[in-house]
């Protein structure tokens, strides 16, 4: 029999307004006729036997749920909990409902907790949220506290007609005893480790656990599972470690899933990690250069005397050096890859400086000769600045040069660059001359300026930037 308001109709001996009966070897279907009006309908049944109903609706109304924490880290509020929610412990259960029309209105008051046999468990009173990040509005309630049994959720509400409105979910939770949570989220940076550390949190009885990790990339360098004992509301911390390569995307996301699971047990949890792949920290800092030795025997008669300072030049950031140029000064300037002898670097410069003038006289300017033998180059002003980005085998090894100029000319100006596009000017001096500037400038990259102090002990080298 089946009843609809102040209609009935009898399914088995006759039809009627309501709906017709469909049956095939002990299987009965019902469908009720178009259009269905909304409001309690009853069947009712007689059986010899057990009997079994199923209820098939269609309905674009529907909800989604899942529960959060109260979490007190940069934006305060609450964070959805991505494994299964803890026995015991309480936590909110934020309700989206989906399939409204725009012209359709619904009001929900409040969920309820079923068990597994369609008893209520618990009712919570769901509250509109302002908070949402989403389109969809939100509805929190407190669960307080956690059952400890599997359940599913029923959402009660009304329409605008004052009509009941309920919907259930289809999946059963299944509340943990075990609690697992990510405290640290580094940044992967390509060609460097990170670490993330976690918790185990024990709500139960003293039980050995295991632990396993697993990532979508691969870059994890340990997913051996690892067996622990945790005492009874206890909590455990270890840490995986992680290997970016250095061939890795800056915005590549990596999902790391850590899972937990008690050895004698179905009991299980899990937690889930999104690690970001950042570029390298930029680099904004100059290539420095420093003195190592100075040699000058200058007289009166400054054509016939020269003066000579050896230094090594090198890159404080990690790109790398990129180029380097004399701009100004009638000596020459010498470059070694390796760190040479005393006698390379501070040589004969009368010899030099006799075949500079011979040049001078004969083309009447500078001119800039690369000699790149065993890596060594020698430059004067006038010349473009010479790529010095292949020499260097690693970004922290020193690039080493030698300038040896007559006496008649006492300073010289050297400019270098690094791949990121810092620049430093680095002023060759003679050590007899002594006005010289207490301050230096540098050009980075980004084209700041950073004021930097500098003192200039007996001779040599004063380093400031390009104006």
């Amino acid at each position: 029999m089946l009843l609809f308001s102040d209609q009935s109709q009898s399914l088995l001996n006759e039809e009627g307004p309501l709906a017709v009966l469909q049956q095939f070897q002990g299987l009965y279907r019902v469908n009720l006729f178009p259009p269905l009006q909304p409001g309690q309908w009853k069947l009712q049944a007689k059986s010899n036997g057990h009997l079994t109903f199923n209820v098939i609706g269609d309905s674009g109304v529907d909800f989604l749920y899942y529960f959060a924490i109260i979490t007190n880290e940069t934006h305060p509020g609450l964070a959805r909990v991505d494994g299964n929610p803890t026995a015991g412990v309480p936590a909110f259960l934020v309700v989206a409902v989906t399939g409204l029309g725009s012209d359709e209105e619904a009001s929900f008051s409040h969920a309820t907790l079923l068990g597994a046999e369609g008893e209520s468990l618990q009712q919570v009173k769901l509250n509109s949220s302002s908070s949402s990040i989403y389109s969809l509005e939100e509805l929190v309630g407190l669960v307080d506290p956690f059952p400890r049994v599997p359940f599913c959720i029923r959402l009660s509400g009304e329409d605008s007609r004052g009509n009941k409105l309920e919907r259930v979910s289809t999946e059963m939770v299944e509340p943990t005893h075990i609690q697992i949570q990510v405290l640290s989220l580094p940044d992967l940076v390509p060609g460097q480790s990170a670490v993330v550390n976690f918790e185990i949190q024990n709500h139960g009885a003293a039980r050995n656990f295991s632990w396993t990790a697993d990532d979508d990339c691969g870059y994890l360098l340990m997913t051996e599972p690892h067996s622990f004992l945790v005492a009874e509301q206890r909590s455990f911390r270890d840490q995986v470690y992680l290997q970016t390569p250095a061939t890795a995307q800056a915005g590549v996301t990596v999902t790391l899933t850590l899972t937990v699971n008690d050895l004698h047990s179905a009991d299980s949890n899990y937690a889930v990690a999104y690690l970001t792949v950042v570029p390298q920290d930029s680099d904004t800092s100059p290539p420095s250069c420093s003195a190592a030795r100075v040699q000058s025997n200058c007289s009166a008669i400054c054509n016939a005397t020269s003066w000579s300072v050896s230094l090594s030049v090198s890159d404080i950031g990690h790109s790398g050096l990129d180029a380097l140029q004399l701009q100004e000064g009638e000596g020459i300037l010498i470059l070694f890859h390796s760190n040479p002898t005393s006698e390379d670097s501070l040589g004969e410069p009368g010899i030099e400086l006799q075949q500079t003038q011979r040049d001078k006289s004969t083309n009447g300017a500078y001119h800039h000769h690369q000699e790149q033998h065993n890596h060594k180059a020698r430059l004067e002003t006038g010349g473009p600045p010479l790529n010095i980005s292949e020499w260097s085998l690693d970004v922290s090894q020193p690039l080493f040069v030698s300038y040896t100029s007559s006496c008649c000319s006492t300073q010289a100006k050297m400019l270098v660059w690094d791949k990121a596009g810092n620049m430093k000017r680095c002023h060759l001096t003679n050590g007899q001359k002594r006005q010289l500037q207490n301050k230096s400038t540098e050009t980075s990259g980004t084209g700041q300026k950073m004021p930097t102090g500098f003192f200039f002990l007996l001779l040599g080298l004063l380093c400031f930037p390009l104006l």
